[in-house]
């Protein structure tokens, strides 16, 4: 009886020590601000895209009207950062890292305005035709 205490005791205090050493951490964060790269002012509603490597797992944020975005309390792991706004080229960042015990990640990007995007005509479906 004596020996089943003590393995359950062990097998209680493992589970624990296990418990503690979870991967999720409360300072384990991407912060930044995004700004126009010619322009140097804040650009909003960029949607910030955070998916981790080994997880696969995607989380979603958009900058606010600072430009300022702020992706909390993530898994510790490594992740792949993507910035994507409607007339910007996307932007990434790959192969960053966050540890437990770490400080957040501050990471201010510079968007480029798609020049090409803005000059395709999107009404190249419409029939023409030559008026006398």
């Amino acid at each position: 009886m004596k020996n089943i205490l003590i393995c359950f005791l062990l097998l209680f205090s493992t589970n624990i020590a296990l418990a503690t050493g979870a991967k999720d951490c409360s300072n384990c964060i991407f912060t930044g601000t995004v700004v126009d790269a010619v322009t140097k002012k804040p650009v909003t509603d960029v949607m910030v895209i955070a998916r981790g490597i080994e997880s696969g797992d995607e989380q979603k944020f958009t900058t606010d009207q600072n430009g300022q975005y702020k992706i909390p309390t993530l898994p510790a792991g490594t992740y792949i950062i993507r910035f994507e706004k409607h007339s910007y080229k996307a932007c990434e960042k790959k192969n960053l890292s966050v540890k437990k015990n770490t400080t957040g990640i501050k990471i201010n990007i510079e968007l480029m305005y798609d020049e090409e995007e803005q000059e395709e005509d999107h009404h190249n479906w419409l029939p023409k035709y030559n008026i006398l």
